[in-house]
């Protein structure tokens, strides 16, 4: 994944210029915005959504490349957090009907209290899926029924 600017296309600069200004911004708007207002921004309304499953999995797969390879280069931390919004409202700006999660873990005697963030689009995971089953679900934005969150 350690491409050179010159080998990126356009559209890829464009995404990946776009992913680290959302990264770098996520930072100190998590610390300072209210959580509540956090989860409206990641709960945006879908202007439009993509028509093909084919265009939705492309979108999704170049989405994730462009945030963790931010996420790596970010000058600010760029944690689960940071990386789930940035992706989620990657996501959503391109009509993809994605959720993120958002959950904890309980302290034990070797660890503290612990959250994740984790996004998902239906059955297809997106970003911080691989740890998402060590977490209690917390909420997801947009928020949605019980009955279809059960697969996560």
């Amino acid at each position: 994944m350690a491409r050179s600017w010159r080998s990126l296309s356009w559209r890829e600069a464009r995404l990946l210029i776009e992913s680290m200004l959302l990264v770098v911004m996520a930072a100190p708007a998590i610390r300072v915005i209210p959580f509540r207002h956090v989860g409206r921004l990641a709960s945006r309304k879908l202007r439009r959504t993509v028509a093909s499953t084919a265009d939705r999995d492309e979108i999704i797969r170049q989405v994730r490349w462009a945030v963790m390879a931010a996420a790596k280069r970010s000058p600010l931390r760029a944690m689960c957090i940071e990386q789930g919004l940035t992706a989620q409202l990657m996501l959503r700006r391109r009509g993809v009907d994605s959720t993120m999660f958002y959950g904890v873990a309980p302290a034990t005697q070797d660890k503290p209290l612990s959250a994740h963030v984790w996004v998902r689009c239906g059955e297809l995971d997106v970003l911080g899926t691989e740890l998402a089953s060590s977490f209690a679900l917390l909420a997801t934005f947009p928020a949605q029924a019980p009955e279809t969150i059960s697969s996560t």
